[in-house]
């Protein structure tokens, strides 16, 4: 049996990465976004704010001259910045440090650094076994395809490795190349120059399903997802769609810029995303007069969450979509990522948002589908790795039936 491993771990050979090597000060979108500029805390919001950051410094400075022990001072600071954002016990705020923002980049651009496969580990040859080539990477231009086994990096074998050990193998300078050995279907070995670069991971992926139905699995609403969405759907009527399935089980949200260009697309004219700033002024979404008129049913489950969960509820007030699945998680405040100048970031709540009936999914305690079906352990085991079959998903087989009918 091979094992298959979600897309963080992927591969390993697909590492987090992102387009903008270079931390500059950002205000970066990530569901739910607004803009905002770095504020000041003066008396009236806070309390002391300037006295107040005097006895910090009071206290570095007494550290800073009189501790005996060693300490770091940027992970001192580092520690001590984040205390002050969970200070705020706010679930979705946060500090990153220059690291860790670095890592949020790469991935809230849907980009990796890596030669551009997804593997599984193959049992009979010790290697990894090819299940998707990403367009445009380094293995797609070198020839790389599905069902090639890889079995060796730079003349060394892989056979045994763990995938860190062969991340460690792979890791290399941007624009360096590494010898791939592949095994191929025709029992012949080749060796091909792979170029270690910026990937793209197309956050959807789709097919046709029997009956004409199109299925479109949304993994998150990250950087391209709106237009890699827009295209899937365009292709799948092009080739006869009667019906669609959106499938944002397990996606945890994105950029509100790429969830209102996909609800604009589908949804007739009106209000689809209501933000309302720390003030209580609304500031809203409007979408145009076209849209897909075509039968459609969500798919959602217990980690569905942001963006995920906004996107069936308002399909579901507009009465464009039926929904099935579980409850989902229940969120309504938005986030402006602010870069500072240490290199790290704030990924603070700036506002909050509403449904169109100016629902707030956090005091309802999240999106109720109209069809509320439990997956059970094993399916969700499956659907994790990517290893459940239409014919074997509980939740899959009821929005069939619903578009069946």
């Amino acid at each position: 049996m091979n094992k298959k491993f979600s897309l963080k771990f992927m591969l390993a050979l697909v590492f987090s990465a992102s387009a903008l090597t270079c931390v500059l000060v950002i205000l970066f979108f990530t569901l739910f976004t607004g803009s905002s500029s770095v504020g000041h805390i003066n008396g009236s919001d806070g309390v002391g704010g300037d006295t107040n950051r005097g006895y910090f410094d009071e206290l570095m400075g007494i550290i800073e001259t009189r501790f005996i022990g060693t300490f770091d001072i940027t992970e001192l600071t580092d520690e001590a910045m984040r205390a002050v954002i969970e200070s705020l016990d706010d679930d979705w705020s946060y500090y990153m440090n220059a690291d860790e923002y670095r890592e949020f980049l790469e991935n809230s651009n849907n980009q990796y650094r890596g030669i551009g496969v997804e593997v599984v580990l193959d049992e009979d040859t010790e290697g990894m076994r090819v299940l998707r080539v990403y367009r445009d990477s380094g293995a797609f231009f070198a020839g790389i395809v599905a069902d090639d086994i890889i079995t060796a990096v730079d003349g060394e074998s892989i056979a045994g490795l763990t995938l860190h050990e062969i991340r460690l193998k792979l890791r290399r300078e941007l624009g360096e190349t590494a010898i791939i050995t592949v095994l191929r279907a025709d029992g012949n070995y080749y060796d091909l120059t792979v170029s270690y670069d910026i990937v793209f991971t197309d956050p959807v992926n789709f097919n046709m399903l029997d009956g004409n139905i199109g299925y479109v699995k949304l993994r998150n609403f990250e950087d391209g997802a709106g237009n890699s969405f827009i295209e899937a759907v365009n292709e799948l009527i092009d080739a006869g769609a009667v019906a669609f399935i959106y499938d944002v089980r397990s996606n945890n949200g994105g950029r509100v810029n790429e969830v209102t260009k996909i609800l604009d697309f589908l949804l007739p004219e009106g209000e689809i995303f209501i933000s309302v700033d720390r003030s209580g002024v609304e500031n809203i979404t409007y979408s145009d007069a076209k849209f897909i008129d075509l039968p459609a049913v969500v798919l959602v489950d217990s980690y569905s969450y942001s963006g995920a969960e906004f996107f069936a509820a308002m399909l579901h007030e507009y009465e464009y979509a039926a929904t099935v699945g579980e409850q989902t998680t229940g969120k309504n405040r938005m986030q402006t990522t602010i870069s500072l100048s240490n290199g790290g970031a704030v990924h603070l709540s700036t506002g909050h948002y509403l449904t169109k009936n100016r629902i707030s999914l956090y005091d309802v305690g999240g999106f109720t589908p109209d069809y509320v079906i439990e997956m059970p352990d094993d399916e969700r085991s499956l659907y994790y790795r990517g290893e459940l079959s239409p014919e074997n998903d509980t939740q899959l087989v009821k929005a069939l039936s619903l578009l069946e009918n």
